[in-house]
């Protein structure tokens, strides 16, 4: 291990490794070392933390002497799983240095010079390109030579042209202005046009460093026949659409006919019966019969399809039928029609041991309008270690239409020893505004319905939760909530640019209980005993509630990146309530909030349970803040490591004399935000992802006004099984 410290062990004499890389530019601001680290031909070994190769290390942790089996096994297991020494090579340096200079210059900076100093220490290699940009070219103007109205008409938009008089003579702003000139044309009919078949031509002899650019054709379009040219400028229109659905003319199964159906001018071919209704696919395609052809309908089409769960592959063509007319062609293949899962596993939760299982089923059309239906049921026995048994089994039916209508109705029951037997129900409506080119998301829950019912409770449990003062008595009576939510997300992820810092933002606002009060005030509904109106004497909860959480993803290359995550809840009860309920509070600790806890132990604020044990009962809140800093790096294949800290706690709007400190206050709040730091494991299978985290807490406030101990340190006890804790999950916590 000790000789993995050296970084050239694996280093052939005569040659130097390749230890540092670093980009100077001067004289712009318009590109920067991130823009140009890209184009470098020869790159480092992976870093973490910026100076870290602990892959090289990894590598050189393989034995020299490779003599016996062990050894050679060692020297292969270490050498898979790290990375070998990059070697200086000053071919690939002089590589480099022309690759920026040639990026420099399709940027305008055609007089741009690099260079390099280079300085050796230890065998090891640091080089430093300097990149002198020089004055810039830039575009004076620009002028049209096209034969054909629409296509100039489009090339001199002034509102949506990327030519602007003094920008940088960039060669991608260029190329870019070629596309959106050729969108333009395909999305008004113009099939045959393609953004090749326009140029540039550059005039540079002003000796000013501008430069005025002629758009037009390829002079090879002259010798081109005038049936090709008349093609080139001719709009044409979809005469006809035709679906085949699981068919495939060059093979026909024994036993099994083609059949054809006609509804105006779209036709349906599909082999003995068809998997989805007419009207459905009719409903999908943008592509209208009789309509110019537009590229945009085309991708449109493309996404409602693919949105389908029972469709699998989408392939859209067209053919040229006359003069101006296409027949366009939707090949569809489907998926499978069923699903069934089942699932079992243990639980162990403060120091009670369990098994759950599950049984789910899909059906992605049942109603042959690629509607999706998914049931699941599950139960769970837990052994309580004070005695007893705890039961609980729920059921959940969901529909989902095509439209991003979803209809789901959830049905739960719990059974707890010495506590109480509780049943809730649930149904909402919910409807969702996603779009394929859009960075924003929306979520409405129109219909929110949640039904809470205890028909028994203990003695004990009731003379300890259930006391007028007690903060809970509301969450462990009968309760009625209808609440109406709406959420949005943004993201600024491009998927043809994985490997660009991206941020994603969420927020959500929840309204419940205006409505049923509004009514109760006008039809003078009874109160009871608390002054709640009632519906079935079952009060109604009434509160709003807000969400925000802010996420930002800076990538440094494939194997690194640093992500940074902020959120923030505050749940306000109102009108007919004292309290929030308690399936909608917040809680704090757990994989995804603050690692150092283990669910639901922490907060809030600076409260403590008795003995230190968790008080699932008391240890909820109306505030939540969650800060979090992670910094993740892949190690091997789909082994991938990181290293986290995070910050935060829940507290009540309230205070509440079983939750002593518990209650957000300006004066002290900041002293009690809870503080963690940690390592974990990911298995990243693309498709899923298992984690791993080991939390460790570095400041409790739990402990601050108990034995003003709240800093974790040696001095103060600290104690690692009190104040680490282990979590699993499914995912990334963010």
């Amino acid at each position: 291990m000790l000789s993995a410290c050296s970084t050239t062990k694996f280093v052939p004499e005569g040659k130097m490794l390749l230890n540092k890389t670093k980009i100077e530019i001067e004289g712009t601001k318009d590109v920067t070392s991130s823009d140009l680290k890209a184009y470098l031909r020869q790159k480092t070994n992976s870093e973490i933390l910026g100076f870290w190769k602990l892959q090289l290390q990894i590598y050189n942790t393989a034995p020299l002497d490779t003599t016996t089996k062990t050894k050679k096994r060692l020297a292969r297991n270490a050498h898979r799983m790290g990375e070998a020494p990059v070697i200086f090579d000053a071919e690939m340096t002089t590589a480099s240095m022309n690759q920026l200079q040639l990026v420099m210059q399709n940027k305008g900076y055609f007089d741009a010079e690099v260079d390099t100093t280079m300085s050796v220490k230890d065998r090891k290699l640091s080089i430093t390109y300097h990149v002198k940009a020089n004055e810039p070219y830039q575009l004076r103007n620009c002028s049209y030579l096209f034969p054909q109205a629409d296509l100039k008409s489009y090339a001199t938009d002034k509102e949506r042209t990327l030519l602007k008089d003094g920008m940088l003579f960039d060669a991608k702003v260029l190329d870019e202005e070629r596309q959106r000139i050729s969108s333009a044309m395909r999305r008004n009919g113009y099939y045959f046009f393609d953004k090749e078949l326009i140029k540039y031509t550059a005039d540079s002899s002003l000796n000013a460093r501008k430069v005025d650019v002629e758009m037009g054709l390829q002079n090879y379009i002259t010798e081109w026949s005038d049936e090709q040219k008349k093609r080139l400028f001719t709009k044409y229109i979809v005469s006809e659409v035709h679906f085949h659905m699981d068919y495939d003319p060059a093979f026909v199964p024994e036993n099994e006919s083609v059949v054809s159906s006609q509804k105006d001018k779209y036709y349906f071919t599909w082999i003995n019966q068809t998997f989805l209704r007419e009207r459905t696919l009719i409903k999908n395609c943008l592509i209208r019969p009789g309509e110019v052809f537009n590229e945009r309908l085309v991708e449109l089409t493309y996404e409602r399809f693919n949105r389908l769960g029972i469709i699998k592959y989408v392939d859209i063509s067209f053919d040229p039928v006359s003069d101006n007319e296409l027949e366009c062609h939707i090949v569809l293949s489907r998926s499978k029609l069923n699903s069934v899962s089942a699932n079992i596993e243990g639980t162990y939760s403060a120091g009670d041991w369990g098994i759950a299982a599950g049984l789910g089923y899909i059906n992605k059309n049942i109603f042959k309008g690629a509607e999706e239906l998914s049931l699941n049921a599950g139960v769970g026995y837990e052994w309580r270690a004070n005695g007893g048994r705890a039961i609980e089994a729920k059921a959940e039916a969901g529909l989902k239409f095509p439209n991003q209508l979803n209809v789901n109705l959830m049905y739960n029951y719990q059974t707890r020893p010495n506590e109480f037997t509780r049943t809730i129900a649930n149904a909402d409506l919910s409807y969702r505004i996603a779009r394929r080119r859009s960075k924003w998301t929306h979520d409405f829950r129109f219909v929110d319905v949640s039904y809470v019912y205890l028909p028994w409770i203990s003695e004990e449990f009731s003379e300890t939760f259930l006391k007028p003062t007690n903060i809970l008595k509301y969450s462990y009576e009968d309760h009625l909530i209808a609440a109406f939510s709406y959420g949005c997300t943004y993201s600024s992820f491009r998927e043809n640019q994985p490997l660009r810092s991206f941020s994603t933002l969420n927020m959500q606002v929840e309204l419940a209980g205006n409505l049923l009060y509004a009514l109760s005030l006008l039809a003078k509904l009874p109160q009871n005993a608390d002054g709640a109106y009632t519906i079935g004497k079952i009060p109604f909860s009434q509160y709003v509630k807000a969400d925000v959480s802010y996420v930002y993803n800076q990538i440094f290359n494939e194997k690194h990146r640093l992500v940074y995550h902020a959120a923030l809840g505050v749940a306000i009860p109102f009108g007919n309530a004292q309290t929030i309920p308690f399936e909608k509070r917040y809680f704090s600790g757990g994989s995804n909030s603050l690692r150092g806890w283990t669910i639901r132990s922490l907060g809030p604020g600076g409260y403590r349970s008795a003995g230190g044990r968790i008080d699932y009962n008391n240890q909820s809140g109306d505030i939540r803040l969650d800060l979090n800093l992670e910094y993740r790096f892949k190690v091997w294949s789909f082994i991938e490591l990181a290293a986290f800290t995070d910050a935060g706690n829940i507290w009540t709007i309230r205070p509440y004399e079983a939750q002593t400190y518990g209650d957000f206050q300006w004066d002290r709040f900041y002293r009690e935000i809870a503080w963690n730091y940690g390592a974990g494991l990911r298995l990243d299978f693309t498709f899923l992802v298992f984690r791993l985290d080991f939390g460790f807490k570095l400041y409790d406030p739990g402990r601050l006004y108990y034995d003003n101990k709240a800093w974790r340190t040696a001095k103060n006890g600290l104690n690692w099984r009190e104040d680490a804790a282990v979590h699993f999950a499914i995912g990334y916590p963010f």
